[in-house]
């Protein structure tokens, strides 16, 4: 696990910090306290607030005024302050989010800060995600850019090819966004039991909650058909999308049946990650090839940089 970040923030800033702040870190690889997934109810909030603030390794100070107003807000800057007084340990990162003063126990210290009053400012990003040990492979603007695109889409029931280049962390962009979504259903094609139609099928109707056998080939299809049709909408993200033109290319009645589902009767919302386009995958004459798939692009970089994350 990485680094752990105390994230101090006001509720004014909820919607910033839960929805773009915490997800970027999390996908970079550290680890986040934060209040709404930490604390419990029925116990005192300062001792709750002191126990995650003595376990954190760096304290992020989301200021605002609302942040300066605030007793819980002002308690936790005071004990972030103790860790590291003289701002020289990395410990302490304020972080201007809203344009307001310096509190006097900043202040005096005159740290650099992150000023992300500019939430697109994607240097002010790569200072705050790289103090805490954070690494997505793309600027952060683009990464969130490319995960509101996708949930967009995917709400709109349009299905979508996530083409990724390069090494941007693209694996946990989805799973992130099946969390946002809370019901996106993941089938990994580099998996060993994806490897046939058969065995692509069940782990199809296994991600979407199925516990019923599948049967042999050609009724497994008939399963695959009554499972999703037996849901209102079923989302399903194949990974690594790429296998298809090489590993099921002698099963086009399985995508034939999967482009009726998506294309005909509208029960399946589909999201293909791959690293070539879907157009160039398959050849045009192909049932999967007729598919409507808008592209969403997510360009990493190409050096193996902090390949260890």
């Amino acid at each position: 696990m990485g680094k752990k970040i105390f994230v101090s923030y006001s509720h004014a800033q909820g919607e910033w910090v839960r929805g773009r702040l915490v997800p970027c870190l999390k996908a970079g690889g550290a680890e986040v306290l934060i209040d709404c997934e930490r604390f419990v109810a029925g116990k005192p909030l300062i001792g709750q607030i002191d126990a995650s603030q003595d376990a954190a390794h760096m304290h992020l100070l989301i200021l605002s005024p609302d942040y300066l107003k605030s007793e819980n807000c002002s308690h936790e800057l005071r004990r972030a302050v103790t860790y590291d007084p003289n701002f020289d340990k990395g410990m302490v990162l304020p972080v201007q989010r809203v344009k307001c003063e310096l509190p006097p126990e900043i202040a005096v210290a005159n740290p650099l800060y992150v000023n992300l009053v500019d939430d697109n400012d994607a240097a002010a990003w790569k200072h705050l995600v790289t103090a805490c040990d954070a690494y997505l492979g793309v600027p952060v603007p683009e990464w969130l850019l490319a995960r509101d695109e996708l949930t967009r889409l995917i709400e709109r029931n349009q299905s979508v090819n996530l083409v990724v280049s390069g090494k941007p962390k693209w694996r946990e962009l989805i799973y992130h966004l099946g969390e946002r979504l809370g019901d996106l259903a993941l089938v990994n094609l580099d998996m060993g039991s994806a490897a046939s139609r058969s065995g692509l099928i069940e782990q199809i109707v296994r991600a979407l909650g199925s516990r019923n056998s599948v049967p042999g080939a050609p009724h497994d299809l008939g399963e695959l058909d009554r499972v999703i049709k037996a849901r209102p909408l079923s989302r399903l993200a194949l990974l690594n999308f790429d296998h298809v033109n090489h590993r099921y290319d002698d099963r086009i009645d399985l995508f034939s049946a999967l482009r009726f589902l998506i294309m005909d009767v509208r029960k399946l919302v589909l999201l293909a990650q791959s690293k070539t386009p879907f157009a160039a995958l398959l050849p045009r004459n192909h049932p999967f090839s007729q598919i409507d798939l808008k592209t969403v692009e997510l360009k990493g970089e190409d050096r193996d940089a902090n390949s260890s994350r």
